[in-house]
């Protein structure tokens, strides 16, 4: 009787699964037919889109976007004329950023010739002495050939 439950066990557990490993339990289809679309070649290349011909960034009832018609005028010729050289301003190269608060004191962030320095009072960058840093007054600085420089907060 043992015998012959685990007979019985075994020949159930082999169609079970006999029939998930053959899919034949869901009643499957044959397989369907490939079929492919025809092959379409292009006559062309495709175009790119338009681009627009306005600033789509900008309002078209802008005045300022109308176009403009300007005449060129040249000045009467008088002969070679010899360029105005104008020396550069010192306050072209010298600007005053802003000031940094240290446990120091305080400090002046200034722009001397294109490079950044956080001066104290006294202290010396590109050959310019800090003489006096004040938060409503701006800084005074003394450059290399001697001048005096006042510079306002920004």
């Amino acid at each position: 009787m043992r015998l012959r439950a685990l007979l019985a066990g075994l020949v159930l557990l082999l169609a079970v699964s006999a029939i998930l490993t053959t899919d034949a339990g869901r009643g499957a289809a044959p397989p369907a037919a490939i079929i492919s679309p025809p092959a379409v070649l292009p006559s062309a290349p495709p175009k790119p889109p338009a681009m627009p011909g306005r600033n789509v960034f900008e309002y078209a009832d802008d005045e300022t976007l109308l176009p403009q018609t300007f005449e060129l005028v040249r000045p009467p010729s008088e002969g070679p004329r010899s360029p105005d050289i104008s020396p550069v301003s010192p306050m072209a190269t010298v600007r005053l950023i802003g000031f940094v608060r240290r446990a120091s004191g305080l400090k002046a962030a200034l722009a001397l010739r294109g490079d950044v320095f956080v001066l104290a009072v006294g202290e010396q960058a590109e050959g310019y002495v800090l003489l006096s840093a004040d938060e409503d007054a701006g800084v005074r600085l003394e450059g290399p050939s001697g001048e005096v420089l006042t510079l306002p907060p920004s």
